[in-house]
């Protein structure tokens, strides 16, 4: 058998946190379903170059993470069009965007502040707030959840859908809370730790399962990867 060949499945996600929302007031939001804004194409085409070909696409069903994943998909012909297809390809690739599969996946969804969803964070009486950020993985916002209970649904989504799509490239267009939790688990660190991770629109997260027989387990080829801003 010739080097390099591997005897096991290696599960290759592509995790990014949507592009920027149209949010110039500065509200709470998580639930909240904002509309992104695709200002920075320098950022969208480096991004859109670095994909796989023919991946899984999932999604939250939010629209900033649905319509980042179309915007990303419309760019990829265009910038590794390896066929000659040329303009062709991209035309094409526009008009089909609808029929390619976006499996879109509720649990993944950035977190419910419930009550504070709309609201500044100036507006939050002061002892509410800092009650949440003295504890910010288990403070649940009223009528809301906590980070620990994003956690818990973001894991089990997550490990679902590993096994599901075992060996395969899985582009998944997500929120900041989410990647931060999926990057907990698998480094076995506890909710709490999550924020440790700066995690920017358009950022690329790039992490592999490796299911080897007698050691399985994970590895990270980057995190927060972004186009150079000079």
């Amino acid at each position: 058998m010739g080097a390099g060949v591997s005897l096991f499945a290696v599960t290759r996600w592509w995790l990014v946190r949507h592009a920027p929302v149209d949010n110039p007031g500065g509200v709470i939001y998580g639930r909240t379903d904002l509309p992104a804004v695709f200002e920075d194409q320098p950022a969208l085409a480096w991004l859109a170059a670095s994909l796989p070909k023919d991946p899984v696409y999932i999604a939250s069903p939010l629209l900033r993470s649905v319509e980042t994943l179309r915007q990303l998909h419309r760019l990829r012909p265009v910038l590794c069009d390896e066929d000659g297809a040329g303009t062709r390809g991209a035309k094409n690739a526009r008009e089909n965007i609808d029929a390619n599969a976006i499996e879109r996946v509720p649990e993944l969804a950035e977190q419910d502040f419930g009550d504070w969803e709309g609201r500044l964070w100036s507006d939050i009486p002061a002892d509410q707030a800092r009650l949440f950020w003295d504890d910010f993985a288990n403070a649940v916002p009223p009528g809301g959840e906590s980070f620990s209970q994003l956690a818990d649904r973001v894991v089990t989504a997550f490990n679902r859908l590993n096994q599901l799509h075992a060996g395969r490239d899985i582009v998944a267009v997500l929120h900041g809370g989410p990647i931060r939790a999926i990057l907990a688990h698998i480094l076995a660190l506890a909710p709490g730790a999550a924020l440790a991770f700066d995690i920017a629109p358009l950022g690329l997260t790039r992490i592999d399962y490796l299911d080897a027989p007698e050691n399985p387990g994970w590895r990270i080829d980057g995190v927060n990867l972004r186009r150079y801003q000079g």
